[in-house]
């Protein structure tokens, strides 16, 4: 019930800018995961042989003993050609990429990806974590 008490006041006490805060043993640290496209490749799940209604890849940022604190949408591409989106959730961003013509092959799906990062191939990300 005190760890309750504790992660609910960080929650508080900390903006989505955090930058390794400390607040008593516990620490905010805020985490870059960089080269999404390839890692995100690396970890697609399922055939990507047949074409799908979608693709998807889920990428851990979080070690044992950390908590997740970004939840939500971390990127996002809808156009007449693609539709990609990213979401953090339970230390986990799952990105979900596909064309708009459902179903649609790999290649198309992963150069919509492709597109979708091309500005920005990373994502920052806050943990919590004691010292």
């Amino acid at each position: 019930m005190k760890l309750f008490f504790a992660i609910a006041s960080l929650l508080v006490a900390f903006s989505a800018q955090a930058s390794d805060r400390k607040v008593g043993n516990i620490i905010a640290v805020e985490r870059e995961i960089s080269n999404l496209y390839n890692t995100c490749l690396k970890n697609v799940s399922g055939a990507t042989d047949k074409p799908q209604s979608f693709f998807s890849c889920a990428i851990k940022f979080t070690t044992d003993g950390e908590l997740p604190v970004t939840k939500g949408r971390v990127l996002k591409l809808m156009d007449d050609r693609c539709q990609v989106v990213g979401e953090a959730m339970n230390g986990v961003v799952l990105i979900t990429f596909s064309g708009t013509k459902s179903p649609s092959t790999f290649e198309t799906s992963r150069a919509c990806l492709e597109r979708s990062l091309s500005d920005k191939d990373f994502v920052k990300v806050i943990v919590y974590t004691l010292e």
